[in-house]
């Protein structure tokens, strides 16, 4: 008996190349309570675009302290008078 021996043909299918977002290498300052002088010289010494708003002291930013972030990223801080305490009466 004679048996045809079957070939098999792979298709090569193409490359799928994939971009993860791994964050970046820079660590964003916490900025809580300096003047828009530090906060601008900080960014700039870092390589990080800084987007002020407000005057005064930063009080809040965006990314937060800490996050890891590439070179050219938009940080905002936003600046002002940060709220009277209320002592407490006893």
């Amino acid at each position: 008996m004679k048996t045809d021996s079957a070939k098999t043909t792979l298709q090569k299918l193409p490359e799928v190349m994939m971009a993860v977002d791994e964050g970046g290498d820079i660590a964003v300052p916490d900025f809580a309570g300096k003047t828009m002088r530090e906060v601008t010289e900080s960014c700039l010494k870092l390589g990080l675009n800084p987007v002020l708003v407000g005057s005064n002291l930063a009080l809040q930013q965006v990314p937060a302290a800490g996050s890891k972030v590439r070179r050219s990223t938009k940080v905002t801080v936003q600046f002002g008078t940060a709220p009277a305490r209320t002592a407490k009466r006893r």
